[in-house]
């Protein structure tokens, strides 16, 4: 008998991957020309979709490999349509329709005072005209001049802002902001807005909505924004705040992660009771655990690394950093996100689903996320990462599909590398 365990900082070898369990959420190979068009069909009700998807299960390939996702494997080479991968842990340039998407660069991270006595990167509040969004780790970064301060941010700047602001190493600012390009952006300029969408972002291909579109970077039961159901989701919630704070007292005054797993599973148990639309599926899964890792780990001062009220509270009360804040000196990688992510859920479990009206929860039933393993669990948390359809592209899906995965390709597939699913005897 076999299971899968999960191996960090593996490479990508094409015959090594065991049979992954979640080969049906693989929309490119795993769903006929006519499958695809009745799923797009339904792409904007992630419930329909993923009755859909339940509906094309398949047995896993008798030698499978993660092509089905991102395109062939040819001696452990992508396929690159538009350029892009990785050459020595940098990125390279996209070419055709994406050649004027600028890529990021590696900075080099060691612990620094931010934003120190550096003229160039002292607090300004917003302006009237200046873009805002949901996450108060970009609205600082914004405020602080190290991305543009109108909130018009790009690919390649947001990457090399996250890197410089909080000491993320450059496998996970590349993978954050590429998301956030597919998520809300224009593909072909590489520009996206930090809030919602904004006439200085280009239509290139379809509307990009932005960060605060409901779905991707936006979810329910987030830590300090209301559920989109209740009306305005990008506000910051003063009360939710304050809750979020007199948890603490659980934790010794901390915002580390037994913090984060219990209030995580306070916002679900309140949006699932009061939210008719709750909706607890993939995104947010993904996106409810990533955001509470990076409180703790991307807020805390490097200088001692504790997440105590004076590291965290300016980010979230004035989006700012906080006096003699320094960036965390050993970069936080991709694998760690990952991992810690996984770790948060299963100190307080949850199950997949969502409301058909009040009192009416049904579970996700082809999968059952609170009985699985953190190798499953990783499996889980990176086919779907690619499954997130670019706002943009739909419905111009059809006419644009290559350049999405083409750029998926090319800047985001290699990602995978970090949890690589082998096969051992279970002893």
């Amino acid at each position: 008998m076999k299971t899968a365990y999960l191996t960090v900082g593996a490479g990508f070898v094409a015959r090594a991957f065991a049979a992954c369990p979640f080969e049906l959420l693989k929309r490119s190979g795993a769903l006929t020309e006519a499958d695809l068009a009745k799923f797009e069909a339904v792409k904007r009700d992630p419930k329909a979709a993923e009755v859909l998807f339940q509906a094309h299960k398949r047995e896993a390939a008798p030698d499978p490999s993660p092509a089905g996702v991102i395109g062939p494997i040819v001696s452990g080479v992508l396929d690159l349509p538009y350029g892009g991968g990785l050459l020595n842990g940098v990125l390279q340039e996209l070419t055709g329709e994406l050649q004027a998407v600028d890529v990021p660069t590696p900075q080099i991270i060691t612990l620094e005072q931010i934003p120190g006595d550096d003229p160039a990167h002292q607090f300004q509040a917003p302006g009237p005209t200046d873009v805002r969004g949901i996450c108060p780790t970009l609205n600082a970064l914004a405020n602080h001049g190290y991305i543009s301060r109108d909130g018009i941010t790009s690919f390649a700047e947001a990457a090399n802002a996250v890197q410089i602001g909080y000491g993320f190493d450059y496998s996970l600012s590349v993978f954050l902001s590429a998301l956030g390009l597919l998520a809300g952006g224009d593909l072909v300029s590489g520009l996206y807005t930090i809030g919602g969408a904004d006439a200085r972002v280009p239509n290139t291909i379809g509307p990009a909505g932005g960060l605060d579109k409901h779905g991707v970077f936006e979810i329910d039961g987030s830590i300090t924004r209301q559920d989109v159901y209740f009306g305005n989701n990008a506000n910051f919630l003063l009360q939710r705040w304050q809750e979020y704070v007199n948890e603490t007292s659980q934790t010794g005054g901390l915002f580390n992660q037994a913090l984060n797993a219990i209030d995580n599973g306070y916002r679900y148990d309140i949006s699932r009771e009061t939210n008719p639309d709750f909706l607890a599926g993939v995104a947010w899964f993904l996106v409810s655990h990533a955001e509470r890792v990076f409180v703790y780990e991307g807020l805390a001062n490097g200088t001692t690394g504790i997440p105590d009220y004076n590291s965290v509270a300016p980010f979230f009360l004035n989006e700012t950093f906080p006096e003699n804040w320094y960036r965390r000196g050993v970069p936080f990688t991709l694998a760690g996100a990952m991992t810690q992510a996984i770790e948060l859920f299963l100190l307080n479990p949850r199950e997949i689903g969502g409301n058909e009206g009040l009192g009416n929860f049904v579970p996700l039933g082809f999968f059952n996320v609170t009985n699985q393993t953190p190798a499953e669990l990783g499996c889980f948390i990176l086919e779907n990462l690619l499954d997130v359809a670019p706002d943009q592209l739909a419905p111009e899906l059809y006419d644009n599909f290559e350049l999405a995965t083409g750029f998926i390709k090319g800047t985001k597939a290699r990602s995978f590398s970090i949890f690589s699913i082998t096969t051992k005897k279970k002893i």
